[in-house]
């Protein structure tokens, strides 16, 4: 659930006319026009958002001739944020507004808990007989692979984080920390390249170009709580840039006033990040975080209006679509991914050379997955565990290749026009996205030149064609993790003051 509040002013000696007359979507500040000398929007919003997703592993029985790799009830992800976003809008010219936008997360916190939401609960095997169709302690995929503690994990009990959560059947297995503080600053340039109230015939059209820069520090998470929070696990900041271009069209027609959206954002990793480039070009499927592009397309209704005293309802309803590409990211199960013991290994790929006997070419570089999980089980929370695993071991920081995927969206609402200085707006929108694998890094460029392999038909291991993000115990055909049934709720309230 998600919840708006946005207040915004205008200086000059009346409300502008395309404010009044366009969709909320075309609004612009303007400056230098014969009855408006100077414009400037200042904003607030507040917005509580609830997500939810079902969290499916690749799942094969191991039988002789069941080659079937099937999806399978894991987890389910929830996710609480809260946050507040001052804004300022001022006109340059006419029909010409620069705009700044800093959101502040008050409040972002996820949990996990065994899928139980079937309403006739069998555990067991998923392809046992009878069939499974819930997840406790005793199937779950996520702490067969040690990803997780069987005891699970409460980030929020910094005394002793490793308290088991209940009994063997108890839902809840993870609760992440609770963060809070920024992540980036959003700049645009918005234009009007047509009015409707100066050419009535015509639409009202905006471009805009924005920015959106990184401002906060990189967010990370460690399970060495005890005693001391670490920094990082109290961040919300990505560092990640985003670099776009945006349009907003609409018309007003008698008691309709349809618009239409679209927008393009192409996403880089900002210095500090942990969207990192390894140097293995070539093998490395991908750096950046992902791309995204959408539109929408929606209607204020307008069922009551008094135009002589500035005096509006508008009934809003518009649906949007939205394709996230070409990347990496902080999926649903980053948390869980990072610092997790299971996800050791090493980003140089060449350290893990076996020699004829199966023996590692430069031992003290190697990493012994095996040696850091038994100290990991022996020494809960210790990070030690990297160096038990040997010299070339290192922390997953929980960054997975992502596959593309799309949201769609609905958005139902109320907008209210209160005279010429006050304007109120209230509804919900909720969202979905289609299935997609969380967990997809290639294995990595088996044509890389000069990598010193023999067979040009395979990646080989311990050469440069090995992709240096992937962790198998996750990548691997068979253990990849997707995400489904996402449900996103958003309801908002906003509040404009206009001088």
């Amino acid at each position: 659930m998600q919840l708006a509040v946005a207040l915004s002013v205008t200086a000059g000696t009346a409300a502008t006319s395309t404010d009044a007359r366009a969709a909320d979507v075309t609004r612009v500040a303007t400056a230098f026009e014969d009855d408006n000398v100077f414009d400037v929007h200042l904003g607030v919003a507040y917005d509580f958002n609830y997500k939810r997703a079902a969290i499916l592993r690749e799942w094969n029985s191991g039988r002789p001739g069941d080659n079937e790799n099937r999806l399978v009830k894991d987890l389910v992800y929830e996710q609480f944020r809260h946050t507040l976003t001052p804004s300022l809008e001022f006109g340059l010219f006419r029909d010409l507004g620069l705009y700044f936008e800093l959101p502040v997360i008050l409040s972002d916190s996820r949990q996990y808990s065994f899928d139980q939401r079937a309403d006739d609960c069998v555990f067991g095997s998923p392809s046992g007989s009878p069939t499974a169709t819930c997840v406790n302690k005793g199937n779950s995929t996520t702490l067969r692979d040690e990803i997780l503690p069987s005891s699970g994990f409460d980030a929020t009990n910094s005394g002793n984080p490793y308290l088991p959560f209940g009994g063997p059947d108890s839902e809840l297995i993870f609760k992440g920390p609770v963060r809070r503080g920024l992540d980036q600053l959003n700049v645009g340039l918005k234009y009007a390249i047509l009015n409707q109230e100066k050419r009535s015939h015509m639409p009202t059209w905006l471009i805009a170009f924005e920015g959106r820069f990184a401002v906060g520090r990189a967010m990370t998470f460690s399970r060495n709580i005890q005693g001391n929070t670490p920094d990082g696990n109290t961040r919300v900041g990505r560092r990640i840039h985003e670099l776009g271009v945006w349009t907003a069209l609409s018309r007003r027609y008698r008691f309709l006033d349809p618009y239409f959206t679209a927008h393009w954002r192409q996403s880089l990793r900002a210095s500090g990040s942990i969207f990192q480039d390894f140097g293995r070009e070539g093998s490395q499927d991908t750096v950046n975080p992902q791309s995204q592009a959408g539109l929408s397309i929606g209607t204020e209704i307008v069922p009551w209006e008094r135009k002589a005293k500035n005096l509006k309802v508008a009934v809003v309803l518009a649906g949007s679509s939205v394709l996230h590409y070409g990347g990496r990211g902080y999926s649903e199960i980053w948390e869980l991914l990072a610092d997790s013991p299971a996800m050791v290994g090493s980003y140089d790929p060449t350290s893990q050379a076996l020699d004829a006997n199966g023996d590692p070419v430069n031992a003290g570089s190697f990493c012994d997955r095996g040696a850091a999980l038994a100290f990991a089980q022996q020494n809960p929370g210790d990070p030690g565990y990297l160096a038990a695993g040997g010299g070339s071991c290192q922390k997953f920081e929980g960054i997975t290749d992502l596959q593309d995927y799309a949201t769609f969206g609905f958005t139902g609402g109320l907008n209210f026009t209160l005279g010429k200085i006050a304007r109120i707006g209230l509804g919900v929108n909720a969202s979905t996205d289609t299935r997609h694998f969380i967990t997809a890094a290639g294995r990595g460029d088996a044509d890389l030149a000069g990598s010193g392999g023999s067979n040009p038909d395979e990646v080989e291991a311990g050469t440069r064609e090995v992709n240096p993000v992937r962790r198998d115990v996750v990548d691997n055909v068979g253990r990849r993790y997707a995400v489904d049934d996402v449900f996103n709720l958003h309801t908002y309230l906003r509040l404009m003051l206009v001088f």
